[in-house]
């Protein structure tokens, strides 16, 4: 897999009229622990500490991407099928019962899967990458309610992969 991963979902929010979400697509080894890497050289116990509840800079975890609703709006002209483009110009609040289509990039990703190797795809109401930076607080989403994601039948939501082949 090489490229951008995108998720499509249909969510409702019941007691809000927002919420913050989070995604990662992680790769787990044949025993189903998550693999990360070291994006510098020096892998000793404290950058162990400094990365595993943050530091997201300095350790892959996954393809990753969040999104607030009510900024769902896409730019028409700079989205593609394989890419959203928002446009950060309007705040559209959900309404009681409203189920709303997102689409959400991911960082992008070069992965290789062996036998027996497994793909997690993660949505969250939480900041599970923690920090960008050692030593600086991380995103701390407001959310309220119960999240919904619908699927199947009139709310196909799903998670498109840059699947290439070899």
């Amino acid at each position: 897999m090489v490229g951008y991963p995108k998720a499509h979902l249909w969510v409702e929010a019941k007691g809000s009229d927002d919420m913050d979400l989070f995604f990662m697509v992680q790769k787990l080894d044949r025993f189903g622990n998550p693999l990360q890497q070291f994006v510098i050289p020096n892998q000793g116990s404290m950058m162990q500490d400094l990365s595993e509840r943050g530091a997201s800079v300095l350790r892959y975890k996954g393809a990753n991407g969040r999104l607030r609703v009510s900024a769902r709006h896409l730019d028409e002209l700079l989205t593609t099928d394989e890419v959203p483009a928002h446009t950060f110009d309007r705040v559209e609040k959900l309404q009681p019962g409203e189920i709303a289509e997102i689409e959400i990039d991911l960082f992008p990703m070069g992965m290789i899967f062996y036998p027996g190797e497994q793909l997690r795809f993660v949505i969250s109401s939480r900041n599970d990458l923690g920090a960008i930076m050692p030593g600086t607080a991380g995103f701390v989403p407001e959310n309220k309610g119960l999240h919904i994601i619908h699927t199947g039948g009139s709310h196909p939501s799903y998670l498109q992969l840059p699947v290439k082949s070899v």
